[in-house]
């Protein structure tokens, strides 16, 4: 079995951090569930390639097999509980939903993953 990441629409964590300031401050939020979005649905391959592009590299996405992931993940000192939940993480659907709650939330539009690539570029240079 090999994993295959179902594309999502990745919410940016400075999003995240803006909609809560504002949710935890502001009223009319009591009792609401909010679901927050990046704008657009971007694969795993794309992210690498997106991530690649801000490093000035290229970079691609090789599927690989579960158990692989697994000891990999483990040898490199990973608590086994997280492993597991990043190994569920792979079985998900696909999902096209894509909401305006950040920019509703926030006033302006969620941040896209090529801007998450360069904000963390140094991350992986």
């Amino acid at each position: 079995m090999r994993t295959g990441i179902a594309p999502t629409a990745v919410v940016h964590q400075a999003d995240i951090a803006a909609a809560a300031a504002r949710v935890l401050t502001g009223d009319g939020h009591v009792g609401a569930t909010h679901v927050l979005t990046g704008p657009q649905v971007v694969s795993r391959a794309e992210q690498v390639r997106l991530i690649g592009e801000a490093i000035g590299r290229p970079l691609r996405f090789e599927k690989v097999p579960v158990e692989a992931a697994r000891e990999r993940m483990l040898a490199d000192g990973r608590p086994p509980a997280l492993v597991e939940a990043l190994l569920a993480s792979t079985r998900r659907p696909r999902s096209d939903l894509i909401t305006s709650t950040v920019e509703e939330i926030v006033g302006r539009p969620p941040r896209t993953f090529r801007e998450w690539a360069a904000d963390h570029a140094a991350d992986f240079r």
